[in-house]
């Protein structure tokens, strides 16, 4: 199967039980998926079994998605950002170890001193997150890291744009009060 084929027709061979249509969605959609989990949860195996279950139910539904209601991304998103929420509901979250953190912030710098005050502002950066409240997490990770319009946001989240800006909005202010940002 070639990759010039669209979610939406992949999501319909799926629905017929093209285990191969699923596995075209995987690969293409499983890394950013697994992005977002990790953002939102903060550990790497809480975000893998996030996105297994979320996966999951995109193979067990995939006769429900109605491509003329969303884009597939959206749909499924929504599916992730679910999943991340029954399992930070369902399961005390687990502490990072040090792989993760080495994981999430190295950059490839070219100097180690370099390297070393990128990762001290992103360890920041990502401890003043990890702060935030899950919805705020979630919003953030949807809007800041993956690029998500506020309108794609809350559609994934099932919340009205204004709702999905008023939590950016304080996940800002908290953002800044905790990284001791001063406005101009």
């Amino acid at each position: 199967m070639r990759d010039t084929v669209g979610d939406a027709q992949l999501m319909r061979l799926t629905a017929e039980g093209d285990a191969a249509a699923f596995r075209q969605l995987l690969a293409r959609h499983l890394p950013r998926a697994h992005a977002v989990a990790y953002r939102v949860l903060l550990n790497r195996e809480d975000a893998e079994d996030a996105v297994q279950a979320a996966f999951t139910k995109v193979w067990a539904n995939a006769g429900r998605y109605e491509p003329d209601r969303s884009a597939f991304s959206t749909w499924l998103y929504t599916i992730v950002t679910r999943a991340c929420l029954d399992r930070a509901r369902r399961f005390k979250p687990k502490t990072q170890s040090i792989d993760d953190w080495a994981e999430a912030l190295s950059d490839g710098a070219p100097d180690a001193e370099t390297q070393l005050s990128q990762q001290q502002a992103a360890g920041a950066v990502r401890a003043a997150v990890a702060q935030l409240p899950l919805n705020q997490r979630m919003a953030v990770a949807l809007c800041y890291f993956e690029g998500f319009s506020n309108a794609e946001a809350a559609q994934s989240l099932n919340m009205s744009v204004k709702a999905v800006e008023s939590l950016l909005v304080r996940a800002r202010r908290q953002l800044k009060t905790v990284l001791g940002v001063k406005d101009d």
